[in-house]
């Protein structure tokens, strides 16, 4: 099968009072989703902005995508890269997570994401690489694909 890797980045609409219990429906949603879809992938929140990192078929990263696009808590949104991959950077995860926060903000910061320069002002393999680096570590929701 031939693989791709999308990743894109946005604002977030997403009500700070309510922020952890919707990225947490977030979440959910795209595991069953991407279980079912063969898709893999990490996102990244901050308060302001998401990224994300799919990865998958053409057919199914382009539908995951299209849903992406037209979900209300996103505006701004930026297709960043979109390319053909040999394997999957992200095989475990239907979908990670990793938010900014307290316990997070060194390495985000050792990636250029502060509150003056978001997510969504970082280059691709910037974004790539945070994911990649968070992913290694003990995350709070843990893997759904073994």
């Amino acid at each position: 099968m031939s693989l791709i890797r999308l990743v894109y980045a946005s604002e977030s609409r997403l009500v700070e009072a309510m922020r952890r219990d919707e990225l947490s429906r977030v979440v959910a949603s795209a595991r069953r989703f991407n279980d079912q879809n063969d898709v893999t992938g990490f996102l990244l929140a901050t308060p302001a902005a998401f990224a994300q990192v799919l990865e998958g078929a053409q057919a199914n990263i382009a539908e995951t995508y299209g849903r992406i696009v037209v979900d209300p808590r996103h505006t701004a949104i930026r297709l960043l890269s979109e390319e053909a991959i040999a394997e999957r950077t992200f095989p475990r995860w239907s979908m990670g997570l990793a938010e900014h926060d307290e316990t997070t903000t060194f390495i985000f910061g050792l990636y250029g994401v502060t509150p003056e320069t978001d997510l969504n002002a970082q280059q691709p393999d910037t974004l790539l690489d945070l994911a990649a680096e968070l992913a290694g570590r003990p995350a709070e929701t843990s893997p759904a694909k073994a």
